[in-house]
């Protein structure tokens, strides 16, 4: 028989062995391309405005993100590839029994590796073709763009380094079987599925020893990190997180010695049907794989961090975009008479834009952030260490703002003659603003004692920003600023404008390139276009990455699922001799599978919540609050890809015990 028919005959005989593999070889090649090709197709440039800059980026950082994810996924291929391997020691220790030197054995092999591959890389292709049209459109989706144009597009650029990649893998791959079949003594071929892993840790004393020890470090590293981490100093910080490493290794290193005393100590539960069986497996797989679990728990925490953090983040700034670019334009101009300063330098504004205003804003010594938290000015300095709390703020007359809330298409604010009101769109400042507000904190400006007309920061923007950074506005009333005991001083000019048309905006902002020093300004054009940049960049590289490193911890376990179904199909045969039904030999392999898929992301979910609150503490720093969509998005995308290996692996393994 030839080499290549042998080869067929083995990939349709070892289907069920090779349904992970495959299935993670089409994964790899599809979201390798679907992400290499996104970023050069039309519908991307769009996204970011047409700006060659931004989508230059995009692919930079993609392209380099690649590098790890073919690493990565090289590793994943050469380990899957070795589950195989190993599997079928004894199988060509028999073909070189029969007289096939190792020449033609690895022969076999190459043909098996050909064919696998080939087929591999045209299915995931041809589904990363598909989804990364999909990605296109979730991009425009993601910011409300016009799909009207939309056309399917190919990424040759995509097509070459994927096929050069994965072709490089299979190579690697090839040589890697050649070398293991031509180093292994025919008695090593044949004996090999009798050789065990090693169990570790047997004595139970020591396992429930550093159970405890681990639960223990975990327990106190979440603490730290999750609700004091804000607190923590650098290297308080890194020890935490070693200590969070070093536990995880001891609690999946000493975790089956105490499942199997804990399970074993219940004697109703262990003795009821299947139960015992299910146990001492499971416990003797998390014995020979504490490692590889640890490792798998770690990346799975990663995923949903990245997930999670990355979501919330692309919802953050496309609140932003809509809630904080009502206008074209917004300049705080270092000159106290904006039409001097219009015309000193040639600056056509009417011609720029026939809606605009100009509003002074002024400034006092009485008038800082130390004098609007009033008694709550520790708690503030608590949360910002940092600051200059002796910071003027600036100030703006009441109907001069409400010009500005016409133009933003926002309501006007309303307010006695003795009262104060703070704009403010910084929100965890602002929560330490709204107490100083509800307790009354009054306002001394100019003579005049002034009281909180709201028991809350009005939650606005002036200059816009894609930012919530600002130090906010203080409205007074028309009576203060008109006053005679009036000691403001005016600091600056606020203008907001509306282009007359598009090449006035790029007129406009051409010029004041030029004019830094004395102008200070942001444009809608420029805050959509780096918010959009950096958003997809976070969103695509959390995305990836995460996608990468679930895959991989979903693939390691499916192989060693697998590979544990081969030695215990014997087990399952001796169940159903000694009468157990077919009900319950089916109940006792799914427990199993769901049992090792669960136990490392249950950990890891657990590291995701502390590690969520850790993030959100910094995200809190610039307005980010609001990350429950972000972990929705996260836990969703975890089912649909480690659901999926969950169930390849559970069908893989029934077939393979036979029931």
């Amino acid at each position: 028989m030839r080499s290549f028919d042998i080869a067929l005959k083995n990939i349709k005989k070892s289907r069920s062995d090779y349904s992970i593999y495959f299935f993670t070889l089409i994964l790899g090649v599809t979201i390798f391309y679907m992400f290499n090709a996104v970023g050069t197709q039309g519908i991307m440039k769009k996204a970011m405005c047409s700006s060659n800059t931004a989508v230059d980026n995009f692919v930079t950082v993609i392209g380099m993100v690649s590098v790890a994810v073919v690493i990565i996924f090289g590793l994943l291929i050469i380990y899957a590839n070795n589950f195989l391997i190993k599997r079928r020691k004894k199988e060509f220790g028999i073909y070189m029994l029969l007289g096939m030197n190792s020449s033609k054995v690895a022969r076999i092999l190459l043909y098996e590796t050909c064919i696998v591959g080939f087929f591999s890389l045209v299915i995931g292709i041809l589904l990363g073709m598909v989804a990364s049209q999909c990605l296109s459109v979730i991009v425009a989706k993601m910011f409300m763009m016009d799909l009207s144009d939309f056309k399917f597009d190919i990424s040759v650029q995509a097509l070459e380094k994927t096929l050069l990649c994965f072709i490089g893998i299979y190579i690697v791959v090839f040589l890697l079987n050649k070398r293991s079949v031509k180093k292994n003594k025919l008695i090593d071929l044949l004996t090999a599925s009798k050789k065990s892993e090693k169990e570790v840790l047997k004595n139970s004393s020591a396992s429930l020893a550093l159970f405890a020890i681990s639960i223990v470090g975990l327990v106190y590293a979440w603490i730290r990190v999750g609700f004091d981490g804000e607190n923590l100093t650098i290297k308080a910080f890194l020890i935490c997180v070693v200590m969070g490493f070093v536990c995880t290794f001891l609690f999946f290193r000493s975790a089956g010695g105490f499942l199997q005393k804990a399970g074993s100590s219940c004697r109703k539960f262990y003795t009821k049907g299947l139960n015992a069986f299910v146990v001492r497996q499971f416990t003797a797989g998390v014995n020979t794989s504490s490692i590889s679990m640890a490792v798998i728990s770690l990346l799975l925490f990663l995923a949903l961090l990245f997930f999670s953090t990355g979501f919330s983040i692309r919802n953050y700034f496309n609140a932003r975009l809509g809630n904080h670019t009502p206008v074209d334009i917004t300049m705080d101009l270092f000159s106290l008479e904006p039409d001097s300063f219009f015309e000193e330098h040639d600056i056509p504004m009417d011609e720029w834009s026939s809606d605009h205003l100009m509003i002074p804003i002024y400034k006092e010594e009485e008038v800082t952030l130390r004098t609007l938290l009033g008694n709550h000015i520790e708690e503030a300095s608590e949360t910002f260490r940092m600051a200059e709390w002796d910071s003027m703020v600036g100030v703006m007359s009441l109907s001069e703002y409400n010009l500005i809330e016409d133009m933003y298409g926002r309501d006007r604010i309303e307010m006695n003659d003795d009262q104060y009101a703070f704009i403010l769109d910084f929100d965890l400042m602002g929560e330490i603003v709204n107490g100083a507000l509800r307790d009354g904190n009054k306002l001394k400006v100019s003579g005049a004692e002034l009281s909180p007309a709201y028991d809350h920061v009005i939650p606005e923007c002036v200059l816009m920003s894609g930012m919530e950074a600002n130090l906010g506005i203080v409205i007074l009333p028309d009576r203060v600023l008109a006053s005679p005991e009036c000691g403001l001083e005016q600091v600056s000019s606020f203008i907001a404008a509306n282009y007359a048309s598009e090449e006035a905006g790029a007129s406009a902002e051409s010029v004041l390139s030029e004019l830094e020093d004395d102008v200070f300004y942001t444009t809608k054009n420029e805050i959509r276009s780096s918010s959009i940049g950096m958003t997809v960049i976070i969103v695509f590289v959390v995305l990836y990455l995460g996608i990468v490193f679930v895959i991989s911890s979903a693939a390691i376990i499916g192989l060693k699922m697998l590979s544990d179904s081969i030695d215990s199909a014997s087990h399952f045969t001796i169940l159903k001799n000694i009468g157990a039904s077919t009900h319950d030999r089916k109940k006792a392999l799914f427990t199993r599978v769901f049992s090792f898929f669960m136990f490392p992301l249950a950990l890891a979910i657990i590291d995701t919540f502390f590690g969520v609150r850790f993030v959100k503490g910094f995200m809190n720093a610039i307005g980010m609050i609001n990350m429950a969509q972000g972990i929705a998005l996260s836990l969703f995308i975890m089912v649909l890809i480690y659901g999926g290996y969950f169930l390849t692996t559970y069908e893989g393994c029934r077939k393979i015990v036979g029931i």
